[in-house]
This record gives C-alpha cells, structure tokens and sequence, in this order.
C-alpha cells in the first residue's frame, strides 16, 4: 500500500484518535535499532503500541522530531510515514535542520510545541471539536516529549480560564478588559494564574488613581452586589485581603502590592464561592489528556554512571535532565511505568502518588514472536544459509542459540561468545547466532575475537541487522536465547524469546528475567562467562528440560500480550476520569 493510499484511509476514517510523542532519535515506521543514535527500544515500545491501539479500534498519530535529514541518507524527515493505514507519524519541525541528541534537546522544544499547537489547532478545525477533544488522550514517551504535551495543556488551560473568567465577572468587568487575556493568553497565562487574573480584573475596574485598599473595597462590592454575595461572605472576602497586603507591607516592597492585591482577592472569592473552584477545576481537568511514560530517569541513569570519568557524566547533564523531570512530575496528571525501578524513583525522588501511576511494561506482540510452522521458515533458513554458509539439513538439525540487540558494549556479546567457546566441543550440533549492527568498533572487535577462537569457527556467526521479514522467525527457530546484558531496562529481546518458546539463559541484571521469569529461565551472575557457559551447556544437554522451559515461559509471556496490556491501560484512563471513547471499526 502507498503512503497517498495510507493516508486517504487514515483521512476518512471516523475511529476515535490517540496521539503519542516520541520526540528525540530517528523515530519513524522503520525503527533502524542499533544503527542510529538515541534510537532503540522506546521507538520499538511506541510503534509496538501504537498497533495494538490500531487492532484496538483507534487511529492514531506519532509525532516526532523532523525537518532533518535520517541518519543514512539525505532523506528529509517531513512527509508523514505510515506504520498501518491507521496509524502514522507526522514530523514536527523545531531547532533548525540538523540532528540534535538527547541530552540537547531541549532547544527545540518552544518551536516545536507552536508547531504543534498550531497542527493540532487545524485538526480541530476539520473536526469541529476543540483542540483539546482532538485526541482521546495524548501519551508522552521520555522527558522532553513530556514537556511538549504539558506545553499544550497549558495552552488549553489558557484559552478555558478566559471563558471561565468571562462566566465568572461578565456582570461587572467590560468585555474590553477580557479581550487582552483573549488575544495575548498565553503569555499572560490565565491557566496557571486564574485566582490573580479574576482579582486584577476586578480592581481593575475601579481606576487607578485611587488607594489598592478602596479598590479592593470597590471591586468586591461591585462584583459581590451583581453576585449577590451576602455582606458576611462579603467581610470575609475583605478582611483576608487586607491581611494579605498587611503582610505584604510588613516583608516587601510596596511595588508588589498591586499583585498581592489580586491573588488575595482572586483567592478570597474562590474560597468564598467555591462553587466558581470546581467549576474551574472540571475545566482544567476536561482539556488535561496527558499521561507521562518516562522509559527511563535521571536519578537512575545517574546512578548508573556515578562511577564513570567527570567528562563522561558532564556530557549527559543529569542536573537539567532531573530539573525537566521534578517539573514533570508536579504537574503531569497521569503517568504509565515501564519497570518496578522507574515506579519506585517517581515515588521516592518525586513524590509522585502511587495511584496515579500505570504498570505498563515493554510487551510483546504475540503474532509476531511465536512458534512457527516449518513451511513460515523456508526463506529463514535460506537467510541463514546464506550467513552461515551452511546447507539447509545442517541447520534444521542444528540446536540453535541465538542473541539480537544494539552493538553495545553493556550488550556483552563478547561474553556470550567467551561462553559458546566453551562448550561448543561439547555440543557439536549446536551454532550461536548473534544479530545487530551496524558494523561498529563493537562490531569489528566482536569479529576479531570471533577469528582468533578456533572454537567458533563454523559454530558462531555474526550477521547484519536482521531483516524484518527474518526477525519473528529467527526466535522461532532458536532453541535457546541467551543475553549476557549488563544495563537494560527491561529486556525486551528476552521477553521475545520467551513469547516464541526458546529457553532462556540470562543475566541477572535484566528486569525481565529477574520480575517475570526467575524460576523458568536459567539465570547467572552478569560478568560470569564460566556460569553463562554451564547455564547454556544445561539446556543443551537436555532436550526435554529445554522444551519444558520453554514451554513454561511462553506461558509466562503471554501476561505480556500488547492488545491485552493496551486495552488495561485505557480502563485506567478512564477510571483516573479522562473520557477516553471506545475503539471503532470503520463502515
């Protein structure tokens, strides 16, 4: 199907629409895993959810970053790109042309939420809804996409408080001194400041020659007689007032006493007339769709370098990382975690209530990492012949051990080839196959060392990023995966492999293992070459304790189905308040 085909689908559709923000790296409908910076397993978890979203009944829309050429080619990121016919990512232009990492970022954000805002603005149009009411929800991925959808709440809550503040003093304040919030709001941001612009409102109607004490006086009288506030509220309202300037008097400048002023004033009648709060409240909380997924945090990731060069950790700004995420966390409504560690740290180190979050980790797509027939392995093992060398009745016959992830150096692969070494004599029919790319310095060395262990000659192969088509079948092929990763965040490859029935054999710093699989995976100490190596010699040797692991882990999976874990999170969504529509099929 072509994009102009995708996109006429996309367009006529009438489902229910969700908007995810996956803002740094080379996000797109093809995720080049290990072969682009910042660029890896949150795209993976984005595109993964966003077509359990599609099987659930919604459209959905991806925006990242664009305006910027992909990372192997001149390729300029602009034109939406389809990963479905109902599921696309739009690109959002912001800080020039040229790739910006992570740790940069930061500098897009204010064009990029214009962008956006503006975007979304043209949806609504067509929609004939209001900008808020585009998306069912919007879900955020990382820090800086999380700064994009607040930046757009907050425009929302602009544009809400005017109409409130209208609601609120039509009877007493000119349409002339509302107009300014109206066209210049979000620089003025009645959102976050309602209380102070309902109280600047009403003494501003007095005239400003005269005493802030009798313009206090003349604003609330005026409001409270069109109101009809009783004189008791109405003494309440004024007495907290002064008090307010009193002290102000007492520690400040009088310079500040205008805006003392009003926040006390705003604040009195609001706490007199509550009925205006909630009102306000049920607003704000109508045009917040927003929930945070972090995949990762600063406090963590510090932690994790704490012992690295000053140079190293200087270049990863974790204090402005920390910075955005405390903001984040005061003011995001939702957020979803993807692991026990991320749950613990928002609680611990932002105070984030327990209720209020999501348990959402990496999933896996059960169509794709399953057992497959022998007729859906033809073209597999014609792939693999081709890397090999080897005829396709040696490699039916072999026992297959297998690996995929980025050429990093936490990957250790290099561990896992010290391992194979091991016990290839052992096992003659067993082959190691390790997937990734691109053909880096981890790579090349990984080849070095392959070449100079006569024990892996012809038993262990290094290949290429695998080509899709080959990925679900490569783990339905293996008999085992085994990762000797020392920094995940959850371990998405070996939840794969455990969805397709191989046997597991994992380090034991990765989350996936430790949380879901502790009994039926083969677990050893990270760094253990020699423990690695009897894990893998264990499961080798026993074909039916091999099966019956991995029999038992495809079952563990399964509690890790994406359609499953998807249609979870929406309930939550809704049970926290957000109106979220049920998924549709189209005519």
């Amino acid at each position: 199907m072509t994009a102009q085909d995708a996109a006429g689908i996309y367009e006529s559709s009438a489902r229910p629409q969700v908007a995810l923000i996956t803002n740094h790296g080379y996000a797109g409908a093809e995720v080049p895993v290990g072969g682009a910076p910042d660029t890896g397993g949150q795209n993976m978890y984005v595109n993964a959810m966003a077509l359990a979203l599609d099987r659930l009944g919604y459209r959905v829309t991806i925006f990242a970053r664009g305006g910027f050429p992909h990372f192997d080619s001149d390729r300029l990121r602009r034109k939406p790109e389809y990963l479905s016919d109902r599921v696309r990512y739009v690109f959002v232009p912001g800080g020039g042309d040229e790739f910006i990492r992570k740790e940069d970022i930061a500098v897009a954000l204010d064009e990029e939420a214009e962008w956006l805002d503006a975007f979304i603005c043209r949806e609504a149009e067509k929609k004939g809804c209001p900008p808020c009411e585009v998306y069912e929800f919007i879900n955020t991925h990382y820090w800086d996409a999380a700064v994009l959808g607040l930046r757009l709440v907050a425009r929302w809550r602009d544009a809400v408080a005017v109409d409130w503040l209208r609601q609120v003093v039509h009877d007493v304040v000119d349409e002339a001194a509302i107009a300014p919030l109206e066209h210049d709001r979000c620089r003025r941001q009645p959102g976050e400041a309602a209380a102070y612009h309902l109280g600047a409102l009403l003494i501003g109607e007095v005239g400003p020659g005269t005493s802030i004490d009798r313009r206090v006086a003349e604003g609330l009288e005026r409001w409270a007689a069109a109101a009809g506030i009783d004189a008791a509220r109405r003494h309440y309202i004024l007495k907290t007032v002064r008090s307010a300037l009193q002290s102000v008097r007492e520690h400040a400048a009088p310079a500040l006493e205008p805006i003392a002023a009003a926040e006390a004033l705003g604040e009195a009648v609001l706490a007199a007339m509550p009925e205006h709060r909630e009102s306000l409240d049920r607003m704000f909380n109508a045009v917040d769709r927003h929930v945070w997924t972090p995949h990762s945090l600063g406090e963590l990731k510090d932690e994790n370098f704490r012992d690295q060069p000053v140079e190293v950790r200087r270049d990863l700004k974790f204090c402005e990382r920390r910075s955005h995420e405390r903001m984040i966390c005061n003011r995001a409504r939702l957020f979803a975690a993807t692991s026990d560690e991320i749950a613990q740290r928002l609680r611990t180190h932002y105070r984030v209530p327990v209720e209020r979050m999501f348990y959402f980790p990496p999933c896996v797509d059960t169509q794709e990492f399953r057992p497959y027939r022998d007729k859906e392995l033809i073209d597999t093992y014609r792939y693999l012949a081709d890397v090999s060398g080897l005829d396709d009745s040696t490699l039916r016959d072999a026992t297959i051990v297998f690996e995929t992830s980025r050429m990093d150096r936490t990957k250790r692969k290099d561990l896992l080839l010290e391992a194979f070494a091991k016990i290839a004599g052992r096992h003659p029919k067993a082959l190691l196959f390790i997937g990734g790319g691109p053909e880096n310095a981890v790579f090349e060395a990984l080849r070095r060392q392959l070449e100079a262990t006569p024990a892996l000659a012809g038993r262990a192969f290094l290949t290429r990023p695998i080509p899709d088509e080959h990925i679900g079948p490569m783990f339905g092929i293996a008999d085992v995966y085994a990762s000797a990763s020392e920094m995940e965040g959850f371990g998405m490859s070996v939840s794969q492999g455990a969805a397709a029935g191989a046997a597991v054999v994992s380090s034991d710093l990765i989350p996936f293992s430790m949380q879901y699989v502790r009994e039926e995976a083969v677990i050893f100490p990270a760094g253990d070459a020699e423990a690695m190596a009897d894990g893998i010699d264990g499961v080798l040797r026993d074909a039916d304790e091999r099966r019956r692991r991995g029999a038992a882990l495809k079952e563990k999976a399964q509690a890790l189905n994406w359609d499953n874990k998807t249609a979870e999170f929406i309930d939550y969504l809704r049970h926290r308040g957000m109106p979220v529509a049920p998924g549709s099929e189209d005519p």
